[in-house]
């Protein structure tokens, strides 16, 4: 089984996608993920700013709160959040800096509402967040999400794969298996094509 760390921001609708790619290969026992952080707030700072000014903006505010589940539910809790905040921003097209959005997802994934605000009051969280996105960085340079490392962050890694829906499980598996069979050929740096008229298919949530 391959195990990879899987660096993601919630507001990203691309990472989105391929996290329930990666997620599924998870449920069908192909795959084992650890959840990791990556703040596309920290990367639109002005150069020179230091990533503590993105704490409090972007997806400062819910990264730290993932941060929080982390803390007292280990990767599986990252998992349920992520999924349920995915659910409700990318499924209904709920907003990310609604407070009550925010704490529905906590209920549904089985924790306590009140940890929204209970973040607010610990800056330990963020330097959490902050640990995972600098681990990406110094790994494989990573720019963006979503980022994936293989061998539980100590192997080869790269920004994607980008999908603009999910595969059937069949198709995934035989993704799963390329994708790994290019990132451990270190002469390969880049393979790229355009995505315009290929927006994300995100599939409604109740």
């Amino acid at each position: 089984m391959e195990e990879i760390n899987f660096h993601f921001d919630p507001a990203c609708p691309w990472a989105w996608l391929t996290s329930r790619w990666a997620a599924r290969l998870a449920e069908l026992g192909e795959l084992s993920v650890s959840w990791r952080f990556f703040s596309l707030g920290i990367v639109h700072l002005e150069a020179g700013a230091p990533p503590s000014e993105a704490a409090d903006r972007f997806t400062g505010p819910s990264l730290r709160l993932l941060a929080l589940a982390r803390r007292r539910g280990g990767n599986d809790a990252v998992g349920r959040l992520y999924s349920e905040i995915g659910r409700a921003v990318h499924g209904r097209g709920e907003s990310l800096v609604d407070p009550l959005v925010i704490e529905a997802a906590l209920e549904r994934a089985g924790m306590d509402s009140s940890w929204r605000a209970e973040v607010e009051s610990d800056p330990t969280l963020w330097e959490e967040v902050v640990a995972d996105h600098e681990a990406a960085v110094a790994s494989c340079q990573a720019f963006g999400v979503p980022t994936i490392i293989l061998d539980g962050g100590r192997g080869p890694g790269a920004f994607g794969p980008v999908l603009d829906r999910v595969p059937d499980d069949q198709e995934a598996k035989e993704l799963l298996r390329d994708v790994v069979r290019m990132l451990r050929r270190g002469y390969v740096f880049e393979l790229k094509r355009e995505r315009d008229g290929h927006p994300p298919q995100l599939a409604p949530t109740a």
